[in-house]
């Protein structure tokens, strides 16, 4: 083996690989190139992808995690935990990744400096948080416990509201 300093390693080969993909809606497919770099001193292989934020190879179609965070992102288009997923498994378009991408590395640094996280509150609530929010003590009657002198006993009477 060639000497090199302690802790450095050599390029052994570089390989391309294209990775078919298709899009979250199923209409088309891409291919995406991925960059094998080994190494001659270890057994790990690292992997550098041409999407940003993209850690891991796209799942397959019926992937159980696939499938609830492909669900989630389009039930809750405004679900930053699905978009991260995604984007870190390379199932987002290079434009979407690229702002998702921006958006976590926000996040961490605001993580790292303590920073409070205020969350965003976005255009396209669901119809079910848009309904008012009523009371439900109003509705119902109150409890009031009348204690007596008596230690064993008390009493319990229902207030009526008033109205």
């Amino acid at each position: 083996m060639s000497s090199l300093p302690k802790g450095k390693s050599a390029i052994g080969s570089v390989k391309f690989e294209a990775k078919g993909k298709s899009s979250a809606a199923g209409s088309s497919s891409s291919s995406r190139a991925t960059k094998r770099i080994t190494t001659t001193r270890g057994k790990a292989e690292k992997k550098v992808y041409s999407l940003p934020g993209q850690k891991f190879d796209p799942p397959e179609e019926r992937e159980p995690l696939r499938i609830f965070y492909d669900s989630l992102s389009k039930q809750i288009p405004s679900s930053e935990m699905a978009e991260f997923w995604l984007m870190e498994h390379g199932l987002l378009s290079p434009e979407r990744a690229k702002k998702a991408y921006e958006r976590k590395q926000k996040r961490q640094q605001q993580v790292r400096m303590g920073t409070p996280i205020k969350s965003t509150v976005r255009k396209d609530k669901p119809e079910s948080s848009k309904k008012p929010i009523t009371s439900s003590m109003d509705s119902k009657a109150k409890k009031r416990v009348d204690y007596s002198n008596d230690d064993d006993d008390f009493i319990v009477k229902m207030k009526r509201p008033k109205g």
